[in-house]
């Protein structure tokens, strides 16, 4: 019997839809819920609650950089399942057009979040200046899926998403210990994991 060979675009039809769009489904739905009770009360202006969805925007960005570096890249040992997480991202280098694991799964974020709402309203004092940090940190985990689906999967051209591209797959196919963050090059240059040791880059650009 000969082998059946399944191309990307195959491959792409078998994607459960449903959890592919849970997640962006149920922070969509609660992200609404939070604004609309936030923005009843006049005690935030609309400059701070910009600055704060800033500080919120940053935050993700130091997040996603910690979390890829010294979480996912930890060397994995099989009899720790508090490393399944890990496992699965050192998989994604092996195969990294795998359409198995395309966005993050709630299972996965909302500790995160949760953790870090509960951080953010111990240090405000205000559950309205909690939802408008809340957006900015959401903010960024959206635009992260989005990039991570273009690098891998996409086919935007446009300028912006062709730089993010080429500087997410250059972690990827240049160096594994450079070039941490995908949403921003920011926490690469302050940590001083910007530079990769091998220029070539096979992209898809």
């Amino acid at each position: 019997m000969g082998t059946v060979r399944t191309t990307r675009t195959d491959r792409r039809l078998l994607i459960d839809k449903y959890e592919l769009y849970k997640p962006f489904g149920f922070y969509a739905v609660l992200l609404a819920a939070l604004n609309s009770a936030a923005l009843g009360g006049g005690d935030i202006t609309a400059p701070s609650a910009f600055a704060l969805v800033c500080a919120g925007l940053l935050t993700w960005g130091l997040i996603e950089y910690a979390i890829h570096r010294w979480v996912l890249h930890r060397e994995a040992h099989i009899e720790d399942a508090r490393l399944h997480g890990n496992r699965v991202h050192l998989a994604h280098h092996l195969e990294p057009y795998a359409l198995d694991r395309l966005n993050v799964q709630l299972s996965e974020s909302l500790p995160v979040c949760a953790v870090y709402c509960l951080l953010a309203w111990a240090a405000t004092g205000s559950w309205r200046a909690t939802v408008f940090l809340y957006d900015g940190l959401m903010l960024g985990y959206f635009f992260y899926e989005y990039l991570d689906y273009q690098a891998h999967h996409g086919a935007a051209r446009n300028a912006v998403v062709r730089y993010f591209r080429r500087y997410h797959l250059l972690h990827h196919h240049c160096d594994a210990e450079a070039r941490f963050g995908v949403t921003s090059p920011l926490f690469d240059l302050l940590f001083g994991t910007y530079q990769v040791k091998r220029k070539e880059v096979v992209s898809r650009q």
